[in-house]
């Protein structure tokens, strides 16, 4: 589905697309903005880093649904590779007019990816990603792909970037419980798509985070089929290693209603503890 770059930052010492069209402006904005902000390429990783976080919410009176949420990140960097891993997992539960609980949503992520000079203006990059939605509708997405980020800034935890990739995905829909016997269920969608990935992360004081990633991804050949993922994040550190996060995720698939979702975009506002190692 994605590259999965929203990893903790690497703590670093200090020191001195979407067609031809969108691949052409991509570059062209890249360059522009390359020769106006400063990049710090001189720092080094401290090796491996990672984060656990666990969030969710309840509603409650005339609705209760409950949400639940956990996320694990790992990674490694130096300054020639970065390997990084995701896995993130949701549950959704509520009740019907009956007053019967059913789950009304579960989600399943998981992502490898690897970065080479991840500290320079320019990194090369692959990843490979497989996930599943209740709720989408999907049984199976497995994807994979490769392009280039330019970072703007990059400095202490403070970072700006754009990347551009291609990838091919395979979506293996799940079987509507009311779709005609003779719809095969096995049946899949091969798609080519453009992925563009712009991601801010900025310390706003010495307790707050904040944390945006989108990722716009159309196909190749047919614009009007996309999907577009975001995730803005805040976080207060508690201590050095805890903080409470607030986050909204996003996610809109052109095709989700096709496949048999009851709409095509699906939200959560997510309230949580992280912790990063």
């Amino acid at each position: 589905m994605m590259e999965t770059t929203d990893m903790p930052a690497p703590r670093r010492r200090r020191g001195g697309g979407a067609g031809r069209t969108l691949a052409s402006l991509s570059v062209l904005v890249a360059a522009a903005c390359t020769a106006l902000l400063p990049v710090d390429a001189h720092g080094q990783a401290l090796g491996w880093s990672g984060a656990v976080e666990a969030s969710g919410n309840v509603l409650f009176g005339n609705t209760r649904d409950r949400l639940a949420a956990g996320r694990l990140q790992l990674g490694r960097a130096d300054s020639t590779l970065e390997v990084r891993s995701d896995l993130r997992l949701t549950y959704a539960q509520g009740e019907n007019d009956a007053g019967e609980r059913r789950v009304k949503g579960r989600t399943a992520f998981a992502s490898l990816g690897f970065d080479l000079h991840p500290f320079k203006r320019y990194s090369p990059f692959w990843f490979g990603s497989v996930e599943s939605s209740l709720q989408q509708r999907i049984a199976r997405r497995y994807s994979t792909g490769a392009g280039g980020k330019v970072t703007f800034h990059q400095r202490e935890e403070n970072e700006a970037s754009l990347s551009l990739a291609l990838l091919a995905e395979r979506t293996r829909p799940r079987r509507a419980p009311d779709a005609p016997p003779d719809v095969d269920p096995d049946w899949e969608e091969w798609r080519t798509r453009w992925s563009l990935r712009p991601r801010v992360r900025w310390r706003l004081s010495k307790a707050v985070k904040l944390s945006h990633v989108t990722f716009y991804q159309p196909a190749v050949a047919r614009m009007s089929e996309f999907t577009i993922n975001s995730t803005t994040s805040l976080a207060v550190d508690l201590t050095s290693s805890i903080a409470l996060t607030v986050s909204l995720h996003d996610t809109y698939d052109s095709e989700a209603r096709a496949r048999g979702a009851r709409v095509n975009n699906d939200g959560q506002v997510l309230f949580g503890l992280r912790a990063a190692f």
